[in-house]
């Protein structure tokens, strides 16, 4: 790898976590009152706050399986 484009690269990547720290140091700080926070309602809402990365993996996968049974329907047509 050619150590000109790794540096510019390197410099790249430095100037953006610097841009980013800037415009979180800027930020300003919002405390939102409790009455807009709410519970949550469905079990759909309590899994995403308990288990995140779960919930969102199997929706991915849900996707992933419903675009696959039309591609085969696609097909069939042909």
């Amino acid at each position: 790898m050619d150590l000109d484009l790794f540096a510019i690269a390197v410099l790249l990547t430095l100037a953006g976590l610097y841009m980013l720290e800037a415009a979180l140091a800027s930020a300003p700080v919002q405390e939102l009152p409790r009455r807009v926070l709410k519970p949550a309602r469905t079990a759909l809402e309590r899994a995403w706050l308990a288990e995140p990365v779960q919930v969102f993996m199997r929706q991915l996968l849900s996707a992933r399986q419903r675009r696959a049974s039309r591609w085969r329907w696609d097909l069939e047509g042909r």
